[in-house]
C-alpha cells in the first residue's frame, strides 16, 4: 500500500505540468491612480491622489515631491506627464516643492497611461503639500 502513495503522487505531479496559466492581461488601466509623497527625513511612504509633510527648522527646503503610477496590471505603458523633465517611460516624476510660507504653492501633477498594446487611457492627478508646522 505504501508503494501506491508515491505512484500516485508522481501521476498527481506529472498532469500538473502540462498545465496552463494565462498571462495577466494588458490593458486594464482601470485600477490605476497616482500616489506621492513629499520626501522628508520622515518614513515617507507613497498616498492616492495627495500627500503632505511638514516642514521644520533643519529639514530642507525645497525638498523633493515624488508621484509615482500604482495599480497598472503588468504590461507596457507609456506616460505623459502634465510636466516638463518627466520620461515618457517612466511609472514615476519628481519635481521640487517648498514649504508654503515661503511662496510655495501645493504642486499637482497630471500624467496619461497609455497601454501600449491595446489603446487603452485612463489620466490620473495628485496634489503635493509641503506645510510650515513650525510657524
Amino acid at each position: 500500500m505504501s508503494a501506491k502513495l508515491p505512484m500516485a503522487a508522481l501521476v498527481l505531479c506529472g498532469s500538473m505540468l502540462g498545465t496552463y496559466a494565462p498571462a495577466a492581461k494588458a490593458g486594464d488601466v482601470s485600477n490605476a491612480t497616482l500616489a506621492c509623497y513629499v520626501d522628508t527625513s520622515a518614513f515617507d511612504q507613497l498616498t492616492s491622489d495627495f500627500c503632505s509633510s511638514g516642514w521644520r527648522p533643519g529639514q530642507p527646503n525645497p525638498t523633493t515631491a515624488h508621484f509615482e503610477v500604482i495599480g497598472l496590471a503588468p504590461g507596457s505603458y507609456t506616460f505623459q506627464w502634465s510636466v516638463t523633465g518627466c520620461g515618457a517611460t517612466a511609472a514615476w516624476c519628481n519635481r521640487s516643492i517648498r514649504k508654503d510660507t515661503s511662496g510655495g504653492q501645493p504642486v499637482t501633477v497630471t500624467v496619461t497611461i497609455q497601454d501600449t498594446a491595446t489603446g487603452a487611457t485612463k489620466t490620473v492627478t495628485a496634489t503635493a503639500e509641503y506645510i510650515d508646522i513650525w510657524t
